[in-house]
Formats: structure tokens, C-alpha cells, sequence
């Protein structure tokens, strides 16, 4: 009788949890729906066409090509054919060492093209470089008005990590800050790896590890000098905790996801984007289960961010003798920005086009003033694209595309530029960046985003659209991939901005290609079956 009445009265509080869950499946398909449609509409795009960029420019313009779809589905069916194979051999099923393997090989795979390549600092990576030495010497002019760090404050973060690193290994040591971009992907490749087993079953996991052999785009950054791929080593790191408080309700995750986005988001500002996603999911957990006190964490995840950008900024208003650190250009002028066409001939929509630094110049650097300029530049771009719906679609259509469906997201221009001014480039890095080599790594990349895209489609088309399983912590990893979509349609728009969010894409497009290999398994065993009965 007790334990009758004990259960009775456990009842109400399971069927409130069971309403609670429902709740939160809605909520979250609200934006697991058009994730699932960018995604698959994505798919289809890498099938008909690509972005490319060209050699030997000065600034990165997007372009467009078609592809040629049949050849890219036969290379498509190949490389599943091979994948099905290696997924039913005893060495597969029985190893447990794929992971480590994956591991190795993308690391090491990165070591190589760092000593291959051997490239100095560009862009906003070289103009920080150099501050950070002008630091070093006692120079604080770029604190200065219309100086870089006047006007992009937030790059102070890189700027002190810069200026440790000189300190200990030497001044301009591209390669010490390239070695630290290789322990960056080995921490990515750990990170998904224990993503994917958080989420899925062993034989995803396994699957995740060999399609991350191929991520090619990102082995290719390790060259790049700037805060890309550390602020995602934190990033990735911090996602994999947030899985094992979703999981298991231990604060102790929370606290430490607090230290890994301050670490990720001092040295790469775009790490915000996995904190508010974090603030969600820890809000709709505590309405799930009902653990309140849970909210509390949320102040130190979004306050250490802050206090460690403010500790940073102290200490250069002080070495600097500031009588306060630059506000730097309103964030609004990027977004006012990311609605205009970045070149004359329209293809880089949203991408980078000095606006930003220019309205605050043009405003006398008063942040109000700069403010209601971009208001009004805002303004003006959004009644186009409300009076003129052709242009408008062909916008958003060219923003997208240049971002999400360009197969080296922009690795190959980077690698590039970061070699036309250093003297120990190899040969064969030239080869692989100018030569014949060239068109191999973009035909391999080029089949590999269209075959994620595909198997993270699949992924959808299944497990979301038609048998909607999803409970949430698979839906608060996916917000992060929606988070960055989102972002960059509204922000400045670049191609290696949503590498992360592709990188993201392994564990789902994993899960995916089990789908596909399963459903092939039980047509193989239901044709056997069939070819038995008819036998006797």
C-alpha cells in the first residue's frame, strides 16, 4: 500500500515533467525547423553551385560558379559505398581507437601544413602584431584618436595575449602563435569527439571520427595569426561541458563553462554567440527539471567574460596612462554594414567595406552621432529591400551563399596572402596554393561540404522532420549552429566567420550517415530474407 501511494503520488509531478518536455520541444523547434531548411537547402546549393575566390587579390570578393552536380553525386556515392564498407569490417565495430586516430592525424596534418606553409600575420592579424610589439617598445599610440584600438577596442583581448606570447618566445614568432593554432585543433577534433559521445551511440561516434579526418578547411587555418581557432578551442571546449551539466545537473559545469567563454571570448569577441546560447539552454533546463537555484550559475557566465576584458583594459589604462579604455565604433555599425553591398559589382553582400570605420570618422568619433548615422544608413538599406523584394531575395540569397557555400570558407585566400611576404614558404606549399595542387584541395573540399551538408540533412530529414526525436541537449547544440546562421546574416558577413558552426556539423552529419548505413543494413537483411524464403 505504500509504495501504491508513494507512486500515485509521484504521478502528477512525472505528468508535469512530461507536459514541461513538450513545452521545450516546441519552443526549440521554432528554430530547429529553419535550421533544418537552411541546412538542406545549403545541401542542394553545394550540388549546383560554389564560391570561389580568385587568386592574387587584395580583398576577398566572393564569386559564384556552377558545379557539375552529376559528378559530384557519382564522387558522393563512391565515398558512402567506401564508408559502408568500413563501417560493417570487423576492425571497425571492434576498435576503440578511431578517436585517437582522428586526433593524431588532424593534428598532425596541421603540424604540416604550419612548417610547410610557414606564413606571417595578416590583415587585422599584422596590424595587432604590430601594436603588440609598439606595446612591447612603450608605444601606445594606437590607443590614440582614429587609431586601430581606438576604434576596434574589442581586439585588446589578442592584442595582451600577443604581446605575452612575443615576450616569452620572441618578437613576431608567427610560428610559437601558429604551434598554439595546432594545439587549438587537436583540442576541436577531443571536443567534438566527446560532443558526439554525449549526444549519440558508439557507432556515431566512431563515424564522426573518420568524416573529421577530412576537415581540411580547418587544418588549413593553423597558419592564420589571429584568434579564430583559440576563442573556438574554448568555444567547443565550453559546448561539451554545457552537454555534461544538461545531462547530469552538476553546477560544477557551469562554473567551468564560465572560465572557458572568458578565456575564448577575450581572445575572439564572436564566442559570445555560444554564451547566449548557453543563458538559453541553462534557463529552459531549469524550467524543465524545475532546478531554479540553477539560474544563479548564469551570473558568473556572463559577468567573468566581462571582468576579464575589464582586467585587460585596466592594465592598458594604466601602462598607457589613459584616463579611460576606448568605447571603440557602436556595435550598430556593423550591422548597418552587413545590410550594404560590400563592391561595385554587388557579390560580397554584408561583407567587409570600411563603412564602419569610416561613420565613426565622419561623426567626429562620437559614438551618439555615429550611432543615429547608422540608424538612418539602416534605414535606408531596409526600405530597399522592403520597396524592391527581387533585389532584396538576391541580397540575402548572395550573403548566405558567400558565407556557407564556399568549400574552403576562405582558407585557401588566407593561406595565400599569409605567404607573399614570407621568405620559408616551401616549394610544395606553393604548389598546394598556387600550382596544380591547388585545384586538388579544392576538389576534395568541394566534395566534402557538399557531402556534410548531405549527411547533416539526412540527419534532419530524419531524426527532426520525420520522427522528431530530439530531447535538449541535442536541441541546445544545435542552437549553437543556428546562433552563428543567424549571427552573420544580420552582422558582418566572411565565409571563415561560419567555419566553426561547419565544424559543428561533424556529429549531426555523423548521425546522419548512421541513418544511411542502417537503412542499407536492413534492405541488405530484408533481401536476404526474401532471397531465403524463396529458396525454400
Amino acid at each position: 500500500m505504500t509504495d501504491s501511494k508513494r507512486q500515485d503520488g509521484n504521478m502528477p509531478e512525472t505528468t508535469n515533467y512530461e507536459k514541461r518536455k513538450k513545452i521545450i520541444k516546441l519552443l526549440t523547434a521554432f528554430y530547429l525547423i529553419p535550421l533544418g531548411i537552411m541546412v538542406l537547402f545549403n545541401a542542394v546549393n553545394s550540388l549546383l553551385r560554389t564560391t570561389y575566390f580568385d587568386l592574387y587579390k587584395d580583398m576577398e570578393t566572393a564569386k559564384y560558379k556552377w558545379d557539375d552536380p552529376i559528378l559530384l553525386l557519382i564522387v558522393t556515392g563512391i565515398v558512402l559505398f567506401l564508408l559502408y564498407r568500413l563501417s560493417i569490417t570487423e576492425w571497425f565495430q571492434r576498435t576503440g581507437k578511431l578517436s585517437l586516430t582522428a586526433l593524431l592525424f588532424g593534428t598532425g596534418v596541421s603540424l604540416v601544413i604550419v612548417l610547410l606553409v610557414r606564413g606571417t600575420a595578416i590583415c587585422d592579424g599584422e596590424t595587432v602584431s604590430e601594436i603588440a610589439v609598439s606595446f612591447m617598445q612603450g608605444n601606445y599610440d594606437a590607443f590614440r584618436q582614429g587609431e586601430y584600438l581606438y576604434n576596434y577596442s574589442f581586439q585588446i583581448g589578442l592584442t595582451a595575449f600577443l604581446e605575452v606570447l612575443y615576450h616569452l618566445a620572441g618578437v613576431e614568432n608567427y610560428l610559437a602563435f601558429q604551434i598554439i593554432n595546432v594545439a587549438a585543433v587537436a583540442i576541436i577534433l577531443f571536443s567534438l569527439d566527446q560532443i558526439t559521445k554525449e549526444l549519440f551511440l558508439e557507432n556515431v561516434r566512431k563515424l564522426e571520427s573518420v568524416l573529421s579526418m577530412g576537415m581540411l578547411p580547418l587544418f588549413l587555418f593553423s597558419t592564420f595569426v589571429y584568434g579564430d581557432l583559440i576563442g573556438w578551442a574554448f568555444g567547443m571546449l565550453a559546448i561539451w561541458q554545457m552537454l555534461c551539466y544538461l545531462k547530469r545537473d552538476g553546477g560544477k559545469y557551469l562554473l567551468r563553462i564560465a572560465v572557458l567563454l572568458a578565456c575564448g571570448i577575450v581572445i575572439k569577441s564572436n564566442i559570445n554567440i555560444v554564451l547566449v546560447a548557453v543563458v538559453i539552454a541553462v534557463l529552459l533546463n531549469c524550467f524543465q527539471k524545475r532546478k531554479y537555484r540553477h539560474l544563479l550559475y548564469i551570473l558568473p557566465v556572463i559577468l567573468l567574460p566581462v571582468m576579464c576584458n575589464s582586467a585587460i583594459e585596466g592594465v592598458y589604462v594604466q601602462r598607457a596612462g589613459l584616463d579611460r579604455y576606448p568605447e571603440g565604433i557602436p556595435k550598430l555599425a556593423w550591422v548597418a554594414m552587413s545590410m550594404q553591398e560590400g563592391d561595385e559589382g554587388g557579390y560580397a553582400c554584408g561583407w567587409y567595406n570600411g563603412y564602419n570605420w569610416a561613420v565613426y570618422g565622419q561623426n567626429g568619433f562620437d559614438r551618439t552621432a555615429t550611432e543615429k548615422a547608422c540608424v538612418e544608413n539602416l534605414k535606408q538599406s531596409l526600405s530597399r529591400f522592403l520597396h524592391e523584394q527581387k533585389y532584396a531575395l538576391n541580397y540575402f540569397y548572395k550573403k548566405f551563399t558567400s558565407q556557407w557555400n564556399a568549400p574552403d570558407f576562405q582558407a585557401m585566400i588566407s593561406n595565400e596572402w599569409c605567404t607573399r611576404h614570407s621568405l620559408q614558404t616551401t616549394g610544395i606549399a606553393k604548389w598546394f596554393l598556387f600550382e596544380e595542387g591547388r585545384e586538388i584541395l579544392l576538389f576534395v573540399m568541394n566534395r566534402y561540404h557538399f557531402l556534410i551538408f548531405l549527411l547533416t540533412g539526412t540527419y534532419f530529414g530524419i531524426e527532426v522532420f520525420r520522427k522528431r526525436d530530439w530531447d535538449l541537449p541535442k536541441a541546445y547544440f544545435m542552437l549553437n549552429i543556428f546562433g552563428g546562421f543567424l549571427f552573420h546574416m544580420i552582422w558582418e558577413a566572411q565565409s571563415r566567420y561560419v567555419l566553426g558552426y561547419f565544424v559543428l556539423m561533424l556529429p549531426l552529419a555523423a548521425a546522419g550517415l548512421a541513418d544511411i548505413l542502417d537503412n542499407v543494413r536492413k534492405r541488405k537483411e530484408k533481401r536476404k530474407e526474401k532471397l531465403a524464403q524463396a529458396a525454400r
